[in-house]
């Protein structure tokens, strides 16, 4: 079976928030040696975890070169960016942002006016994925409804309309997303698909995986139209 690429939903180091920064910059130099190894190419999403210092335990302040997205840049670069393969037009996009010493799902307004002009020059008829760490759109909270304090605000993107208008005139195939470690589906209209990859680390990673496996997405292509299944390795569902 031939890969082109990979692509990764972000959080793929743990956990840089609360970081020291030499553990942190250890975390991000095992990260890069192993994707390395990998024969195609690898486009990293940036994650929560990924995001430097911003708990107020970390010894890394608002000032450090490496704080928040530094670290990440540094050894990954940009965390939003754009590419094309084979037809379709791939967006990876930076929802995170920071507010009161923790993450919040936002695109700011530097990043709208990239994504703005990056849209300006794909024909409309081309095929286009998103991928993002935090959901668009997602059926979680309908099926598991969160306790008051559960922090549910910092799992969306509180601009999404914002974001997913500057799509109305193109061809938005694919929302590729994560975070809550949840497998889903989600035909919207009929035309755009956004599907959440659970986690290679099982649902929920840190209390066993009771409600899903660990795994990955693996998507086949064919002009433009696409194929995906779950992938599932290593433990079984319920166990922990």
């Amino acid at each position: 079976m031939k890969v082109d690429f990979v692509l990764t939903g972000g959080d793929q180091v743990f956990d840089v928030m609360r970081g020291n920064i030499k553990k942190s910059d250890s975390l991000f130099s095992l990260y890069k040696e192993l994707i390395a190894r990998i024969k195609v190419p690898v486009h990293s999403c940036v994650g929560n975890h990924e995001l430097l210092g911003i708990y107020p335990e970390s010894d890394v302040d608002s000032m450090h070169r490496d704080y928040k997205y530094g670290m990440f840049e540094r050894y990954l670069g940009k965390t939003y960016y754009s590419f094309d393969h084979k037809g379709w037009h791939f967006i990876v996009l930076n929802v995170l942002d920071v507010a009161d010493k923790k993450y919040m799902g936002h695109v700011d307004a530097k990043q709208i006016k990239w994504l703005r002009q990056d849209l300006a020059k794909v024909d409309p008829a081309t095929p286009i994925v998103v991928a993002a760490h935090l959901p668009f759109v997602s059926s979680f909270y309908q099926v598991y409804p969160p306790k008051k304090d559960a922090g549910v605000a910092s799992a969306w993107i509180n601009n999404r309309d914002e974001v997913l208008q500057l799509f109305k005139n193109h061809r938005l195939k694919l929302v590729l997303q994560g975070h809550i470690h949840w497998l889903e589906d989600i035909n919207v209209e009929n035309k755009t698909r956004f599907i959440t990859g659970g986690a290679v680390a099982g649902r929920p990673s840190w209390r066993g995986n009771n409600h899903g496996p660990r795994g990955f997405l693996r998507f086949f292509v064919k002009g433009d139209s696409f194929t995906w299944s779950f992938i599932e390795y290593g433990t079984k569902t319920g166990t922990n």
